[in-house]
């Protein structure tokens, strides 16, 4: 019996992502990447719109560090605790193109929204 209560107790830690309940996070930062500018000269009647940047995004915070990778439209999901946190595009190389870092601040149980930028450097 005491087996099954150890497995039993294993695959609902498995379940919960290795947490304890208390410890989930509700709160964190969503958003879009957008590179741009696209072409060298924006003409009024002849759109050049921002691309979606697909690629990874970072949030740091005193010393703490979350990832997560945009989707092909752009759009992330980043779950971290409340308080005041620096997100960027991760640019491969260092760029260009150049990320530019936005901060914001993160309430308890809230997400807050942005959308960051990633300069192409065309002029």
């Amino acid at each position: 019996m005491r087996g099954i209560a150890s497995l039993t107790l294993v695959v609902l830690l498995a379940a919960c992502g290795g947490r304890g309940g208390g410890d989930a996070v509700d709160s964190g930062i969503r958003g879009r990447v957008l590179a741009g500018p696209q072409c060298p000269v924006v003409v009024e009647g002849s759109p050049c719109p921002d691309r979606p940047f697909v690629g990874l995004v970072r949030a740091t915070s005193d010393g703490r560090t979350a990832e997560a990778r945009t989707d092909q439209e752009g759009r992330f999901s980043l779950p971290v605790p409340p308080g005041r946190w620096t997100v960027s595009a991760v640019v491969e190389g260092g760029g260009p193109p150049t990320p530019i870092p936005v901060t914001v601040r993160v309430q308890p149980g809230a997400y807050v929204r942005v959308t960051l930028e990633v300069d192409t450097g065309i002029r």
